[in-house]
C-alpha cells in the first residue's frame, strides 16, 4: 500500500495512523465521485484470519506494519520481481 507520510509530535514514536478510506479505487466500484479521492483502504493489509483472541472477531487495529521511503519499497519489489525500477 502506497500512501503519503508525515511525521508529526501528535503521534507517538512506533505508531502509525491511517485512517481508512473505503478503496474505492478497486476494480468494480461504480461510484466515480468517491473514486476521484478513494482514500486507503486499511482491510487491504489484512486477510481475515488474525482474530482478537476474546471475542473472537477479526483485528482491526493494533496490526504491525513496515514503513519505507517509495524508492526503498520500488528497489526491493524490482530485486524481487526481476521488473525494472
Amino acid at each position: 500500500m502506497t500512501v503519503p507520510a508525515e511525521i508529526t509530535d501528535g503521534v507517538r514514536p512506533g505508531v502509525v495512523s491511517l485512517p481508512h478510506g473505503w478503496g474505492h479505487d478497486r476494480p468494480g466500484t461504480r461510484t466515480r465521485h468517491a473514486a476521484a479521492d478513494p482514500g486507503a483502504n486499511v482491510n487491504q493489509l489484512l486477510d481475515g484470519s488474525l482474530l482478537d483472541p476474546l471475542s473472537g472477531t477479526a483485528v482491526l487495529n493494533g496490526v504491525p506494519v513496515e514503513v519505507a521511503p517509495m524508492a526503498a519499497v520500488t528497489e526491493t519489489f524490482a530485486a524481487l520481481t526481476g521488473a525494472k525500477p
